[in-house]
């Protein structure tokens, strides 16, 4: 789903614009002469703080409009400060209603995980955010929650009605990776490294990413360049995503495995098992370490064909004559 700060930015905007507006309004008003500071307190007495200031600063004495208008400039600050915290409190109840869908969606991926429960709820807000400036964003969260949950033809028909014209830069990095990503998955590796190379004048600026370094070092490993997959891999361990810490730890695992490197993948696990994950990466986790139990077996079997070998073909002592 789609960040709640992000979702309420235009809301922000819009009370910044309100703020500055009536601030301006009120300070021009009282420039023009359309009220008073009489007819200011009539209205609002409490404000009335009756401040002086006088005095110099460096041995220059304070202008008169500074010391005729404190009392009422901090009075006229008080109003101003009231109006921005009002749009501060409509901003962060809207927010927080906003968190609260996340957060049942995410409650809802807890307990039932990827069910129809929960794709429900991404699928309305996915309807409420169509046609808006957010719902190309929007549309490549659904399709990340789609693949998550293995529905790849659902994130395969979000993608390509995806219209790219309302991107910007980063956005369309974030949507031929996301291809990418969906296409090596599915094990479509021809049709990653041309997603790869049509969104390469994107993905070129913003290959420092996170997420794109992932999707490369993904494509090494089909590639079975599992040196160059381990390095990417490993560099990505201690990066800021959580998320994308665990699948480079998951898939470095996978590579040790591959290089026949048990131990430093058993150790690679304790590593991950410290870290939150969705429970996409808790399903893998349990699969890298069926892979890894195997390992262990298939070596201990082979450790005692080896010993039942040496011992068949060690020369027998011969069987002493009866006196």
């Amino acid at each position: 789903m789609i960040k709640s700060r992000l979702e309420a930015r235009a809301l922000r905007i819009w009370l910044l614009c309100v703020v500055i507006f009536a601030s301006a309004v009120l300070i021009t008003a009282r420039l023009l002469g359309f009220y008073s500071e009489a007819s200011f307190y009539r209205l609002l007495p409490f404000l009335d703080f009756k401040l002086t200031l006088s005095g110099s600063i460096a041995g220059y004495d304070l202008p008169a409009w500074l010391t005729d208008n404190f009392s009422f400039a901090c009075s006229l600050a008080c109003v101003i400060g009231a109006i921005a915290l009002a749009a501060h409190l409509i901003y962060v109840f809207v927010l927080n209603v906003y968190r609260a869908q996340r957060r049942k969606a995410a409650k809802v991926l807890r307990k039932t995980g990827y069910s129809k429960e929960y794709y429900e709820l991404l699928e309305r807000k996915h309807r409420k955010l169509s046609g808006s400036s957010l719902g190309a964003r929007n549309d490549l969260c659904l399709a990340k929650a789609y693949i998550d949950g293995r529905r790849y033809d659902d994130a395969f028909s979000i993608l390509r009605d995806i219209d790219l014209d309302r991107f910007d830069a980063k956005m369309a990095a974030d949507y031929y990776n996301l291809y990418t990503y969906l296409f090596l998955l599915t094990g479509d590796i021809e049709s990653a490294r041309s997603t790869v190379a049509l969104g390469e004048p994107f993905c070129s600026k913003y290959s420092y990413r996170p997420e794109q370094k992932l999707t490369a070092a993904i494509l090494k490993y089909a590639d079975k360049d599992y040196d160059g997959a381990k390095k990417g891999f490993k560099e990505l361990l201690d990066c800021r995503p959580i998320e994308v810490r665990v699948w480079a730890g998951l898939y470095l695992g996978l590579v040790y495995l591959r290089l026949h490197k048990k131990e430093r993948a058993r150790k690679l696990v304790g590593f991950l098992g410290k870290y939150k994950k969705t429970p996409r990466q808790s399903e893998d986790m349990i699969k890298l370490l069926k892979k890894l139990e195997t390992a262990y077996a298939l070596e201990a079997e082979e450790q005692a064909e080896a010993a039942k070998s040496a011992d068949s073909s060690a020369p027998q002592p011969a069987d002493s004559t009866a006196v």
